[in-house]
């Protein structure tokens, strides 16, 4: 029973973490992209 209540567990709590780590890392590279997109319009117009 705990093994199957682990199993069940698992994926999702995995799925959790990659939803998370992707999201921040979506989040590091839009500020980026926002960022250079400033620092482009400040240098140029």
């Amino acid at each position: 029973m705990r093994g199957l209540v682990a199993f069940g567990f698992h994926p999702m709590g995995e799925a959790v973490f990659w939803f998370l780590f992707l999201d921040w890392r979506f989040y590091c590279f839009f500020k980026k992209i926002i960022w250079s997109d400033k620092v482009l319009r400040l240098t140029y117009f």
